[in-house]
C-alpha cells in the first residue's frame, strides 16, 4: 500500500480534484464525520470557517491511501486503515471526510482532516508525517495481509531503492498545467542517458521545450512548459547525487537563468 499527503490550503482545487468525475470512473463520499456539512465544498468552509480562529494556514491535512491494482479492501479495513493513519498522525476525532475514487480496476481513498483541535483552538503539529505514512502502511500490509511496497528509503534484495515518484503536490499541480511529473521524468532520463556531456544534455532539453536554469536550494533545476520549476535530479531516475554533479561540471549554475518564482 502506497500512502502520502501534507498539511495543504488550495481548497478550491482539491473540491475540484476530489469530485472530478471525468478522471474517475466514480467518485464516492463515504463519510463525514464532525461536520455539518453535506457537500465537499461546504466540508472545506467549515474546516476554514474554524481555521479563522487560528493562526493557522495550513489548515487541513490530505492523505492519499493506495492499495496495489490487485488487492481490494473490505468496508472494515477501509475504516481500520483510516483510523490507524489518523491515529499516528494524531488527528482522533477530528473533524474529517473521506472520497472513494475508482479508475481503471484500481481504488484508492482520500482523506482530509481538519487540523484544528476545536476544543483547544490548536493546530495540530504534522511532524515526520512521511515516516508515518511509511509505518502505518507496513502496518496494514501486515494487518490485511498485503504485498509488502518498497519505499523510496527502502533497500531491495539487489540494494537498489526503487524509482523516486513524484511529490503528491508535484502531481496535482501538473494535473493544472498538463506536465505530467512521471512522463517528464521519462523524458529527461532519456535524455540524460543519451548525453554525454552538461551542456549537450541542457541543449536537447530545450529543444523539449524545457529550460535548464540555477535553482535557489539546488544547483540545478529545470523549468517546464508551464514555467513551474523541478529539481533536476528528482527528474532522472537511478542517478546519485554524486553522479549527477561529476556529469554536470562543464555548466556553472551561476551562468543560468535565474530560477522563476513560479511554482
Amino acid at each position: 500500500m502506497i500512502i502520502n499527503g501534507g498539511s495543504r490550503s488550495g481548497a478550491a482545487f482539491f473540491a475540484k480534484h476530489l469530485t472530478n468525475a471525468e478522471h474517475n470512473e466514480r467518485v464516492t463520499i463515504i463519510e463525514f464525520r464532525n461536520l455539518a456539512a453535506t457537500t465537499i465544498a461546504d466540508a472545506f468552509r467549515e474546516m476554514h470557517a474554524v481555521a479563522l480562529g487560528t493562526r493557522c494556514e495550513l489548515y487541513f491535512y490530505h492523505a492519499n491511501l493506495n492499495p496495489r491494482a490487485d488487492e481490494t479492501l473490505s468496508e472494515s479495513q477501509w475504516l481500520h486503515a483510516v483510523d490507524t493513519l489518523e491515529r499516528h498522525l494524531s488527528l482522533i476525532n477530528h473533524a474529517r471526510f473521506v472520497v472513494e475514487h475508482h479508475k481503471v480496476g484500481r481504488t484508492h481513498r482520500h482523506v482530509i482532516w481538519s487540523r484544528i483541535n476545536a476544543a483547544t483552538m490548536t493546530a495540530v503539529k504534522m511532524t515526520d508525517d512521511y515516516a508515518k505514512h511509511q509505518l502505518v502502511a507496513r502496518l496494514l500490509e501486515k494487518d490485511f495481509g498485503l504485498a509488502g511496497t518498497l519505499s523510496v528509503k527502502d533497500r531491495g534484495a539487489a540494494d537498489k531503492r526503487p524509482p523516486r515518484r513524484p511529490k503528491t503536490w508535484e502531481s496535482f499541480r501538473g494535473q493544472l498545467s498538463g506536465v505530467d511529473p512521471w512522463k517528464m521524468t521519462k523524458t529527461v532520463t532519456a535524455i540524460y542517458r543519451g548525453s554525454h556531456t552538461g551542456s549537450e544534455f541542457a541543449a536537447a532539453l530545450a529543444r523539449t521545450g524545457c529550460t535548464l536554469v540555477r535553482g535557489d536550494r539546488v544547483h540545478f533545476c529545470i523549468r517546464d512548459e508551464a514555467g513551474h520549476l523541478h529539481s533536476l535530479a528528482r527528474r532522472i531516475e537511478g542517478v546519485s547525487a554524486s553522479e549527477l554533479s561529476a556529469f554536470m561540471k562543464d555548466i556553472d549554475p551561476a551562468s543560468l537563468a535565474a530560477p522563476s518564482t513560479k511554482v
